[in-house]
This record gives structure tokens, sequence and C-alpha cells, in this order.
């Protein structure tokens, strides 16, 4: 490649084998020519690298590195930045997928708007790639065009009716992360794509919404942005309060919305919490950690309104399989009251 490309696509990689060739496919059907991808590897167990290598045979665009240890996602989105060329930098998950003119149109509205940040529309997608809703709805694209620090804070927040825009990968000026000394923090392994962008926010900087979606999200069972535990949540509110002290002061609105996140990890902890207890029978325990946290209240009633839901299905299904009742004729013991 004769001097340094548009864009440098980041790749954080663990045992993503399965899927590799699907994301590093999409890139290399983009319509614009001048890319590279990085993909860090963050010492998969599986045949990753192996799997990589192959697929970048014979495309000097595509750079593979390999972690020593297995240090998180933050840590091989840092390696990759590291080693990035580009003007502008894309972050892309292993198990994801690009439309093929996606950078381009990325590129040319952040060109177009003079936007440092710009990111697309997202399609969700079953394991098996099939779509099957946007992140964001029809109403919020036609009226999110742009959005600040304190909004992007408001739709991370627990029972937010917002989408969650942490979700989102977006295509970032290098020239903006380099000034910001934007670093991934390395102490969390999920929610560090949203405390980076955060960083960039905070310089009055603004996300630039492409209302198309281009990005493909694979949602399966692996997925570590599912998993959740007090440990994880405890390093989410540190990363936040370290957030609110340190740096330029925040508005009045950010302020709040950072204050309203924070009391809604604490009430995820104690969900968290009495969850774990009362499936170990310390029955007590969990309903001492229920009343001293109202707020986490609903969150405790998911998993109730799950299972009420599965029973309803089945018995729905099951009335469909026999066909309808005869009137007259009593229901068998599984079927719905």
């Amino acid at each position: 490649m004769n001097g340094a490309p548009d864009v440098s696509v980041i790749m954080a990689s663990f045992n993503g084998a399965a899927y590799l060739a699907e994301a590093i496919g999409s890139v290399q059907r983009q319509t614009l020519a001048s890319w590279e991808l990085i993909v860090v590897d963050d010492a998969s167990s599986d045949d990753s690298v192996a799997v990589a290598r192959a697929l970048a045979a014979g495309d000097p665009r595509i750079r593979i590195f390999q972690q020593p240890a297995n240090r998180g996602p933050a840590a091989a989105r840092n390696r990759a930045l590291d080693e990035a060329r580009g003007g502008w930098i894309a972050v892309f998950d292993c198990d994801d997928a690009m439309a093929p003119d996606r950078l381009e149109r990325l590129l040319a509205r952040a060109r177009d708007d003079g936007a440092q940040i710009v990111a697309d529309n997202q399609v969700i997608c079953s394991s098996s790639l099939q779509p099957e809703r946007t992140l964001l709805p029809s109403a919020s694209v036609a009226e999110l065009r742009t959005v600040g620090l304190a909004r992007f804070i408001q739709s991370g927040c627990l029972y937010s009716t917002s989408p969650d825009l942490g979700f989102l990968k977006p295509l970032i000026c290098a020239a903006l992360i380099d000034r910001a000394g934007a670093r991934y923090d390395e102490g969390l392994r999920i929610a560090e794509d949203f405390h980076f962008l955060l960083r960039l926010l905070r310089l009055g900087k603004q996300i630039h919404i492409e209302p198309e979606p281009l990005y493909f999200y694979r949602k399966h069972a692996g997925s570590i942005s599912h998993r959740l535990s007090q440990e994880v949540i405890a390093s989410m509110i540190a990363a936040d309060e370290g957030f609110r002290t340190s740096g330029a002061p925040l508005s009045k609105a950010a302020r709040q919305a950072l204050d309203r996140r924070i009391r809604g990890l604490r009430s995820w902890s104690v969900h968290e919490r009495a969850m774990q207890a009362w499936k170990a029978g310390r029955i007590g325990e969990a309903l001492a950690a229920a009343l001293s946290r109202p707020h986490a209240w609903p969150l405790m009633s998911q998993p109730v309104r799950a299972r009420i839901g599965r029973c309803w299905q089945a018995a729905r299904a099951a009335v469909a399989h026999r066909g309808p009742v005869e009137e007259g004729k009593p229901m068998s013991a599984g079927g719905p009251a």
C-alpha cells in the first residue's frame, strides 16, 4: 500500500473463528479501496489466528497481531490503535459484518457534515446473521441527526426510553483521537466502547448519525456484552465515577445523566446480588437486597414475567397442536387458566 490509507478498520478478535470469514470478507468487499484492516487476536483458544491468516493471504491491507495473553477487548483495541496508520478509525467486531459501501458512505457523510465522528444505524441480526430489526427505529432515525454528550449518556441509563447508543460502531477522525490522547479503558471488559466515546464527546464533539443501517450486529450466546456480573458492574460504576471527576467540567445535563446512569448500575448490582442469593436458596438475603433498593424491583420482576410468557407460549402451542377445544370439554392440567 502506497501512503497512509483513508480508513483503518480495527478489530479485536477472541475465539471468533466461526465468524471471521464473513467479517473480514465484508471489509474486503468495500467499495472504498483505501483501507487497512488491523486484527488483534486476544489469545484465542480456537484457530482464529490461522483462519485470519488464511483469509489475509495475498492481501497486504490486512495485518494480524497476537496478544501474548488474554487482556480483554479494550487492550486489543488499544494495540490496534497503536498500529493504525489511517486518517480515520473504524471500530469493527470480529463477529459482525458491514455493507459493501459502508466505509465510503460514512467517509462521505463526515466530509459533507464537517464531522469528526460519524456512525450509522445498525441491523440487529440473529446468530446466523439474519436481520431482525434495526437498533434505531424509524421514529428515532427521523429526528436523530447528531448526538452530544448528555444525550449519549442518557441512552445508556437503566430504563432509558431510547436505544443504547453505546452499541454504535463509529468512524472517528484519527487526529481527534490523538489530540484527546484517547485510549480504551483496559479495566473494562464491557462498555469500553461507551467510555472511549465519552472522552471524545467531552471535547464538545458530536456523533453525526447516518440513518441508513450499514452495520450488521450479530446476537449470539457468546456475545460478551450480554454477560453482566457484580464485578463487571462495579468496574463500570468506577469508570463512570472516574469520568465524572476528571477532565473538563461537565454540563448540568451531562452531570444529571451520568448520576442517573450510576444510580441505575447500582440498582443492577443489587438485582444481581438478589438473584444470586435467591438461586442459592438464601431467600432472606435476597429479600433484604431487594428491599434496600426499590429502583431495582422492575429488574427483579423480569425473570418472573419471562417465565410466565414462556408458559403462555407453550400453552398456546399445545392448544394449536391439539386443535380447537370442543364446547364443554375441560382443558388438560397443562392448559391456560
